[in-house]
């Protein structure tokens, strides 16, 4: 039996009755269903296949039901998973409306705080991080069949783990299928990496008119929503308007609430942060002879059908959050979307009919935006990834990743999970790791809420204060100036939806709701969930627990504050500006995590005395809360200490960086470009930092002086990261000279900006026909041919064509510069050489 397409619930006028369905059962005019037969035949003979099919193809909508009828799977279970919440429950609704079934039989949807489900669902469809924990909780996804990655694409976090840990699932299950399907995606490198073939279906869209805006020196927001009243004015319709974030959504709706607008336009926001209620109302059709204007982030980009949208607005602009590990937070920076996301961006507006795109851009520019957007892993933080690794069983380096997490964003995780105490020394999961996981909550806010748990009997309602916090935290953008007011605002409102939410996590702990918030107890507990933003004054700023500075505004009243719990920390203008924090009491810090703050013993390296010193700290992070001299000789193992905590503050920029030892890095990072990372350790800046303690650290106890630091070698230390196969294999690919036909042995230049490059006489390079290469071949050296006196002749990849059209007149040139060298008419068949004419000769015919 085959199911039709017809749009999505929130856009139906009227619910359809059987009959209406089945006009449409046996003619689905979707491009999906042509190669339906062969993708079932795929999946018979593969437990992993590719889809590549562009918007409006059928995959999310018609697809499933279609395999959902297959004999394969009718035994077990099939999981779709979506990147997005309103996604995956507008998707769910449609697919069960398509059955003429309620939500929660056959079809049904599990996301996060909200589920339809029965033991009849057959089709389940869920966001990422709901995959995950299902694979946690039963390795063996005991009851599924088929596993389909929809969006793909998009490379969210959980996306890549899911994808990941499914195929060592399926090491253990050859029964398991797992279908990736994707609109806009590199497939080559997913081909090569889930070793599994790919099928394309064309997509179902109609033509859109391209048409570039020249961006002006007006505010964006301003420039978009002026051109979609132009575009209205000129052919009234629905128009999507793409702006980077819920600032320029304001911002533009400002504008258009000030226009005369006409009686049958509205305006609506999409955003990720608002409800599903409001975000289905924002897709949902307007009444006949009626219009919108949807002004919508990347959300919209995908999965989601505004109904009767023929125009698009695009600004090109997207708000993208990338973690910077030396500070310890997010950035949130405004960017320029790829190609890939502009040409989804462009499709919104002939899903339905032929369309308009305006992008507010050049031709030439668009051009040059890079193909495809970065995989989330790549920028994102990683605490709660790192969290499910341990929780798997294993170590970031066992994960065969598509794109493997930067170390250096590991590291910073890995540490702040072992001062959470959820990972011991070796990286390993603990008792208590494995209890806030179980709590479905961040690592964050599930540590705070085990300890209210654990205080409730001295606080009673700690439980419930904690709900309530957890609520806000889970975005930022939630918190007000006056958080205690806002809490005693939450506490008393039970119709707020997050009043409800709160109610979960407080009867998930075995407490229900409570009368008393004992506010006093707030600055505990909130560090309980951002141990790495305690903050220290430090002259007219603060310094954090994870070693970031930062500052509040100059009118903020914390800010003569001595310390401070910090909630909300924004990357703004170069400074780390402080937004949301807590005052705290130092004696309440040293009191509440008195057994975790023991004496130790530090030794540092002064710069301004040019001499150790050692003292008692009881140290919070990178901050110290008391401290006391000690006078006793250093010894090698606190001179290592020392050194290592100085490059860790100033950065490994303070070592002697010899030519050597940077083209042992750049070669070393070339082989892992063109072979894989996992054939060399990374020898990126961020890697080296992150493991700075194991590849120098052996080296800096004998040291004494900086002069003694900087006088150390470090090729030699670096070479040492490598094994002994490996320093073949590096010698093999990118060999560090090579010898000319003459003899001589040439450095080859790895850090020349161009790529590898090779400097020599070009005498010694008659009779050369063929450009030496590296890399088994895959690059080809840039040969600088120089002159007798070693000035530059030329540079060249194809020597067999520079011998041909470029020779002559070098030659003329050469001839009458130095005479007394040999200069041949045709040097591809000359004996290479190093010596002059006279030379030469000799050698021919000696006395």
């Amino acid at each position: 039996m085959v199911f039709a397409l017809l749009p999505p619930p929130c856009l139906l006028k009227h619910r359809q009755s059987k009959s209406a369905v089945s006009k449409t059962l046996n003619n689905s005019g979707l491009p999906v269903a042509e190669v339906l037969p062969q993708l079932c035949q795929l999946l018979s003979t593969h437990n992993r296949l590719i889809l590549s099919a562009p918007p409006g193809a059928g995959k999310s909508t018609w697809l499933p039901l279609q395999l959902l009828q297959q004999h394969a799977f009718a035994s077990g279970q099939i999981i779709m998973l979506e990147p997005r919440r309103l996604a995956a429950k507008t998707i769910a609704s449609y697919l069960a409306r398509q059955l003429n079934e309620p939500l929660g039989q056959r079809v049904g949807y599990q996301i996060r705080h909200d589920s339809c489900q029965s033991a009849a669902t057959r089709l389940l469809i869920v966001t990422e991080g709901i995959l995950t924990r299902k694979l946690q909780h039963d390795p063996e996804l005991s009851g599924v069949s088929l596993l389909i990655f929809d969006e793909f694409h998009e490379r969210s976090l959980h996306a890549d783990l899911a994808l990941a840990l499914s195929m060592e699932v399926q090491q253990i299950r050859d029964d398991l299928k797992v279908l990736v399907m994707s609109a806009t995606l590199d497939v080559t490198a997913l081909e090569r990496y889930l070793q599994a073939p790919v099928l394309s279906s064309s997509g179902r869209s109609y033509p859109v008119d391209i048409h570039y805006i020249k961006p002006g020196s007006e505010h964006i927001a301003l420039q978009a929503a002026r051109q979609a009243l132009v575009a209205f004015h000129n052919a009234p319709g629905n128009i999507l308007v793409f702006l980077p974030g819920q600032a320029e959504i304001n911002k533009a709706r400002e504008f258009l609430a000030g226009q005369p607008l006409p009686a049958n336009l509205s305006v609506y926001s999409l955003l990720g942060a608002m409800s599903l209620a409001e975000q289905q109302a924002a897709i949902a059709a307007p009444a006949a002879g009626h219009y919108k204007i949807v002004l919508a982030t990347n959300l919209a980009e995908t999965s989601l059908t505004i109904d009767g949208v023929n125009q698009v607005v695009d600004t090109g602009l997207c708000r993208r959050a990338s973690f910077m590990p030396r500070h310890g937070i997010s950035k949130l920076e405004t960017v320029a979307i790829s190609q890939a996301a502009a040409i989804q961006r462009a499709g919104r507006a002939g899903r339905q009919a032929a369309g308009r795109c305006f992008r507010i851009d050049t031709a030439e520019l668009w051009q040059r935006r890079a193909a495809y957007e970065p995989a989330e892993i790549e920028l994102a933080e990683l605490t709660q990834l790192r969290l499910d690794i341990a929780m798997w069983g294993c170590q970031p380096a066992d994960i065969n990743w598509l794109t493997p997490p930067p170390p250096a964003h590991l590291a910073v995780a890995t540490r702040l999970l072992q001062q959470f105490a959820a990972l011991d020394q070796a990286g390993s999961i603990t008792q208590l790791g494995r209890r806030l996981y179980q709590t479905g909550s961040s690592v964050r806010l599930a540590s705070m809420l085990l300890y209210a748990a654990e205080h409730e009997p001295e606080a009673p309602g700690l439980v419930w204060l904690a709900a309530l916090v957890a609520v806000l935290l889970e975005d930022a953008r939630n918190l007000q100036p006056d958080l205690t007011q806002q809490l005693q605002s939450l506490a008393g409102n039970k119709q707020q939806p997050q009043y409800q939410q709160a109610l979960q996590f407080a009867r998930r702990l075995g407490f229900g709701g409570s009368t008393q918030l004992p506010l006093p107890w707030l600055p505990l507990l909130v560090l309980r969930a951002f141990p790495d933003q305690l903050a220290q004054r430090r002259g007219q700023g603060y310094l954090l627990a994870n070693g970031a500075g930062a500052s509040l505004a100059p009118d903020h009243p914390l800010q003569d504050t001595d310390y401070l719990v910090v909630l909300d920390i924004q990357h703004w203008q170069q400074q780390n500006r402080i937004r949301h924090a807590l005052p705290i009491e130092l004696d309440a810090i040293l009191d509440d995590w008195q057994s975790q703050l023991p004496w130790q013993q530090k030794t540092g390296w002064n710069d301004k005395t040019a001499s150790f010193s050692s003292e008692r700290q009881r140290c919070f992070g990178q901050l110290v809360l008391q401290r006391q001299p000690v006078q006793n000789s250093i010894t090698a193992a606190q001179r290592q200490q020392a050194w290592l905590g100085y490059l860790s503050q100033r950065g490994l920029a303070e070592l002697n960086w010899s030519e050597t030892a940077r083209s042992l890095c750049a070669r070393a990072e070339l082989v892992r470009q063109y072979q894989g990372a996992d054939v060399l350790p990374d020898f990126s800046q961020p890697a080296l930092e992150a493991d700075i303690a194991s590849w120098l650290g052996p080296y800096l106890g004998s040291i004494n002086k900086k002069t003694q630091l900087m006088q150390l070698e470090l090729e030699p230390l670096l070479l040492n990261r490598l094994s002994y196969p490996q320093q073949q294999l590096l010698q093999q690919l990118l060999p560090g000279y090579w010898q000319t036909p003459t003899g001589s042995r040439l450095k080859i230049d790895y850090l020349h900006p161009g790529g590898p490059q090779l400097s020599v006489r070009v005498q010694e390079m008659y009779g050369q026909l063929t450009t030496p290469v590296v890399l088994n071949g895959a690059i080809a050296l840039t040969i600088a041919l120089l002159a007798p006196g070693r000035q530059p002749l030329q540079l060249t990849r194809d020597l067999a064509s520079f011998w041909q059209n470029s020779w002559q007149d070098v030659k003329k040139e050469m001839k009458g510069r130095y005479p007394k060298h040999y200069w041949p008419d045709n040097p591809a068949d000359a004996q290479p050489t190093t010596k002059t004419k006279k030379a030469m000769l000799r050698d021919v015919n000696p006395k």
